[in-house]
């Protein structure tokens, strides 16, 4: 008879709680999209750089997915390069292929800014490029505001993440 009265008031206060969610009807539950399981995020030590130059920045990725991912880049996994409204590089061009694991949990991949085209022309402007500066260098980037934005080298294994603001100024 005893064990009848526990369960009884072990029902009745079950019961109790869930008729308390009903006394606070303002109390909505929450509902959270989880986090992507893997994340991808740019930084720069600056938001400004001369032209001619290059910032030296971080990729962090944040590999929650339970796994470690394999990738193939080219010497590199990212490219970080400098866009504008009239300037649009083009960031990959493989030569090579090489395979890279990302761990689990956080990792960080430097990468280099240029403040310069990524690609010049031998001799004269030809084709949307730039003639090449003595040395076969690459001329700067005109003044101006452009966006650091990422490119995967070969396949995305995350989004990308939002362009950051720079500024080149004169060199």
């Amino acid at each position: 008879m005893r064990w009848r009265i526990v369960l009884l008031a072990c029902l009745a206060a079950a019961a109790g709680c869930t008729s308390q969610s009903h006394a606070h009807p303002a109390v909505k539950p929450r509902i959270t999209a989880a986090p992507a399981p893997v994340s991808v995020q740019v930084v720069l030590p600056s938001q400004t750089v001369a032209a001619g130059s290059l910032l030296t920045g971080q990729v962090v990725v944040k590999n929650n997915s339970g796994h470690a991912i394999r990738t193939a880049g080219c010497g590199v996994l990212f490219t970080v390069a400098l866009a504008s409204k009239s300037y649009h590089p083009v960031a990959a061009t493989l030569s090579c292929l090489q395979f890279f694991t990302i761990p689990k949990g956080r990792s960080s991949y430097r990468v280099h800014v240029l403040a310069s085209y990524l690609g010049c022309s031998v001799g004269h402007p030809r084709g949307g490029l730039q003639a090449c500066l003595p040395g076969l260098k690459a001329p700067p980037l005109p003044p101006g505001r452009y966006r650091a934005k990422l490119y995967f080298q070969v396949k995305p294994f995350a989004s990308a993440p939002p362009a950051i603001a720079v500024t080149v100024i004169p060199g």
